[in-house]
């Protein structure tokens, strides 16, 4: 095999058909997403089968922490993608074979420092959550061991982002299902046959997680037909690529990490009501994922379109990237939104038999329903403007909307009126706040975006 890309494998978005391209390239991301939200899931109903309460409230509490963590780090290897793909994008292999190996090699370093980090201020992190003595033995032994594992997901997030900046998203789809099945697999082991409690869940995490981390390195080594790891070079040579793929990912990252970070502020106004409404709540909110998920994966599909278009000079092309975003994540959203109002009641029942229970989910869920179009507007607009490197102003924006504007909602809604619907209320402020302030924003700097991108490159 002497070229340099399987191209076969990977997707050009700087020509030909586009709605065809977004959809297959947007589609193992969403079921990659969909195998890592059940990823999480699993351990819990593991836990809580085998082990008891106890246990299943102990892996609960990680839970914010653990995607405080992994939505920062996720949200860094947004930089990654756009540095690659415009690479990719210019067509110079060597340029995006050096991008890979400075990416991919500083992810590591990343990594290990991440998980040195995580298992020094696992305690600190338990006590905000307000954890209590009889779980906290079990979620810090939890806490320590997923953590001790986050190097290994930090390195593969970096390394799926890559693949998918240079156009392949059915690699890490491949590798994920395999390892999410193994993980199932080790979860039953570790905890039914074995015994191991909380521990084992985690161990089991961690060695799905490393291996899908090796299954990534080898693949990219692959691709590129060069070894994907060079610290020191990175280091002498790599540093520019890094800061700049650095400038654009740390505001996909503290906007994802502050975020999950408000979510556990809100939590502490829910807590005020009865235990079965945190309940349905809770089963609301794991709903509200899933029906949002494939409008976040399209939304970064939106990015690699922009960035790719913009390395190759199809400025024309770029500036369409929203209306074909939007276009494909309105057309998968509106169903999903009427399927899960009419079925609201019947989901709410899978994690819950109590009727008080799923009243409170049921009525959350399909009030959120009435407004998932303006949570679309704000994820492709975010996706639009990140793949033109536009992401400082964008995060603040957001944080604006998504923290500051309905946490005061909820401060001031909670004393004036005090019901429920004052909680449901807080999720669509929230979004309807972000999107109103990035639309402004757009329509404000749009000229200036195009005619700066057509400058730089």
């Amino acid at each position: 095999m002497h070229h340099t890309y399987h191209h076969q494998q990977t997707i050009n978005f700087t020509e030909g058909g586009v709605i065809k391209k977004l959809i297959l390239f947007s589609v193992p991301i969403i079921i990659s997403e969909l195998l890592q939200n059940l990823y999480n899931s699993v351990d819990s109903i593991v836990v809580g089968h085998y082990v008891g309460d106890a246990a299943l409230a102990a892996v609960s509490v990680c839970t914010p922490i653990v995607q405080l963590m992994v939505g920062f780090f996720n949200g860094m290897s947004v930089g990654n993608t756009v540095v690659t793909a415009r690479a990719f994008g210019s067509g110079d292999k060597e340029a995006t074979r050096r991008a890979v190996r400075y990416a991919f090699s500083f992810s590591v370093v990343l990594g290990i420092a991440v998980s040195v980090l995580g298992i020094l201020l696992a305690p600190v992190f338990l006590d905000l959550t307000g954890c209590n003595e009889e779980i906290y033995a079990e979620a810090i032994t939890y806490l320590r061991i997923y953590l001790a594992g986050l190097m290994f997901t930090v390195i593969y997030n970096a390394g799926t982002g890559i693949l998918r900046a240079i156009g392949d998203a059915r690699t890490p789809l491949y590798i994920l299902a395999f390892t999410s099945v193994l993980n199932i697999g080790l979860d039953v082991l570790f905890v039914a046959l074995f015994s191991w409690g909380t521990a084992g869940v985690g161990v089991a995490t961690i060695l799905a997680q490393g291996l899908s981390m090796l299954l990534v390195a080898w693949v990219l080594k692959r691709r590129i037909n060069a070894r994907c790891i060079a610290i020191k070079e990175t280091w002498q040579e790599g540093r520019k690529t890094v800061i700049s793929s650095l400038s654009i990912g740390f505001s996909a990252g503290l906007q994802n990490a502050l975020i999950s970070f408000s979510n556990i502020f809100v939590w502490s106004y829910i807590n005020r009501f009865p235990t079965y409404v945190a309940a349905g709540i809770g089963a609301a909110n794991k709903i509200d994922r899933f029906v949002v998920l494939p409008c976040k994966s399209l939304a970064m599909t939106t990015t690699t379109f922009v960035s790719q278009n913009l390395g190759a000079r199809n400025f024309e092309r770029a500036k369409k990237g929203f209306w074909y975003g939007f276009g494909i994540c309105a057309a998968v959203t509106l169903p999903l939104t009427v399927l899960e109002y009419i079925f609201a009641p019947a989901a709410i029942s899978l994690f819950s038999g109590e009727a008080a229970v799923i009243e409170a989910g049921a009525g959350m869920t399909r009030f959120l329903a009435l407004f998932y179009m303006t949570l679309v507007v704000r994820d492709v607009l975010l996706g639009y403007l990140r793949g033109y490197g536009k992401s400082r102003m964008p995060m603040i924006l957001s944080l604006i909307g998504m923290v500051g504007i309905r946490q005061i909602f909820l401060a001031v809604a909670t004393e004036k009126i005090g019901t429920l619907g004052v909680i449901y209320a807080s999720f669509p402020v929230g979004w309807g706040a972000a999107m109103l302030l990035l639309l402004v924003y757009t329509v404000i700097i749009m000229k200036k975006m195009w005619k700066d991108a057509e400058e730089v490159s």
